[in-house]
């Protein structure tokens, strides 16, 4: 939104500018109003973008921006004389954001395809451009274009790479708990009855695994417990690995007989090489944020393992 909006404040300076210093041609007056309009447009706009705003009313807010502006550079290319204007020349400016900054390709698509028929709008109605100026101006819309898209898509890949990066555990590709914690935006507050249930897991005796067997052997038990509770898991829900020998899984749509049902057989893939206490907390009735389900789950896990503990005792 900044981006578009300072563009529109550069485009419609330059229009303003070329108005006053052609000002004895044809239609002067209105298009100094329309421009001076775009900037006011774009200054409002800058100033919004600063504060802030909601991502839907910034989405609109942008659109609206994009579509006074084509309007504007194809009302003053027409006023001055058609698609032969230097003012036909703005029309780069929309091509270069929608191209630069458009993520659904369908949506960009059709947002240039709109920008181009202005343009010919404008080349058709308005007086006879020079021989070759409609393709030169139509091949460097096409060239913008195709550079700006390949390097956003460049960009959006790396972002997203970088993204998995940033949440994911590395030793064993579960969430880590940024990972955790953006999975979890998508899931609270929760509302009715049925919201997502959380597990934790704690490896019974890691420490005598990595003291005895080494570390090696300790980094590839976490790889196949995240492997294991994966293939018990269903799709949508997730694992992140909390603390050293410590799991977090979350489970959407899933109430108590679920999440029992889940632990139960969690509990028993884990069990084929190694001890786990899985101790459970469901939404809304244990909570209703991530941390308030995790802090449940984590007093039940400490209360099994205290009384497995006393029944070893006895």
């Amino acid at each position: 939104m900044l981006t578009g909006a300072a563009l529109n404040v550069l485009g419609h300076g330059f229009a303003v500018a070329y108005c006053l210093m052609t000002w004895s041609g044809p239609n002067r007056p209105v298009m100094l109003a329309g421009y001076t309009f775009g900037m006011a447009v774009g200054i409002v706009g800058v100033r919004a973008a600063i504060r802030g705003p909601a991502k839907a009313m910034g989405s609109r807010f942008s659109f609206a921006m994009l579509v006074s502006a084509i309007v504007l550079v194809a009302l003053g290319a027409h006023w001055d004389g058609g698609a032969g204007s230097p003012v036909a020349l703005g029309f780069l400016l929309p091509v270069l954001f929608v191209a630069s900054s458009t993520a659904r390709l369908g949506l960009m698509v059709g947002l240039e395809t709109a920008i181009i028929g202005a343009y010919l709008a404008v080349a058709a109605t308005g007086n006879p451009a020079p021989p070759g100026f409609v393709f030169l101006l139509l091949g460097s819309m096409l060239g913008v274009i195709g550079v700006c898209v390949t390097q956003a898509r460049a960009l959006a890949r790396q972002r997203s790479q970088l993204r998995t990066l940033a949440e994911s555990d590395p030793l064993t590709g579960a969430l880590n708990r940024r990972g955790l914690t953006a999975f979890a935006k998508q899931l609270f507050p929760c509302e009715g009855t049925t919201g997502p249930s959380v597990l934790c897991l704690d490896l019974d005796g890691f420490k005598a695994v990595n003291d005895n067997l080494g570390h090696v052997a300790g980094d590839e038990l976490l790889q196949w417990v995240v492997a294991a509770t994966r293939g018990v898991l269903r799709s949508a829900d997730a694992i992140a690995r909390t603390g050293g020998d410590e799991f977090v899984v979350v489970l959407v749509d899933a109430d108590t007989t679920t999440a029992e049902a889940l632990a139960d057989r969690i509990g028993r893939a884990v069990r084929e090489r190694t001890g786990v206490s899985i101790g459970w907390a469901c939404a809304p009735h244990d909570g209703n944020t991530l941390a308030a389900l995790v802090q449940a789950a984590d007093q039940h896990l400490y209360q099994r393992k205290q009384q497995r503990r006393s029944v070893g005792d006895h």
